[in-house]
């Protein structure tokens, strides 16, 4: 959900009051340090390394399959001739794994 961060602001008391913008006041409030920076059309935001690797990662994963559609084939064509073996011993670690991780 974006945020409009020009738009007017809520003060402490719940009113709607406009803000003043006056050159002078935000050159005072630069110089000074004091108060609270508004925001400008040239506020920009930049990732950390980590972040743009995060976004990569993000990227990649949201354009991968749901379902990898070749191994089900392959699954079911085993299933389908008999020749699906299952490894009771694997399963039963699994299921132990998936109970300890509750």
């Amino acid at each position: 959900m974006p945020i409009n961060v020009n738009g007017p602001s809520t003060n402490a008391l719940g009113t709607n009051k406009p803000q003043k913008n006056d050159a002078a006041e935000q050159a005072t409030v630069a110089k000074s340090g004091n108060g609270t920076n508004h925001a400008s059309r040239e506020d920009v935001v930049e990732l950390s390394d980590r972040g743009r690797v995060l976004e990569a990662v993000v990227s990649k994963v949201h354009q991968m399959p749901d379902t990898d559609q070749a191994k089900i084939d392959r699954i079911r064509s085993a299933i389908t001739n008999g020749e699906y073996k299952i490894d009771y011993d694997k399963l039963a670690a699994a299921f132990s794994r998936f109970e300890a991780g509750l």
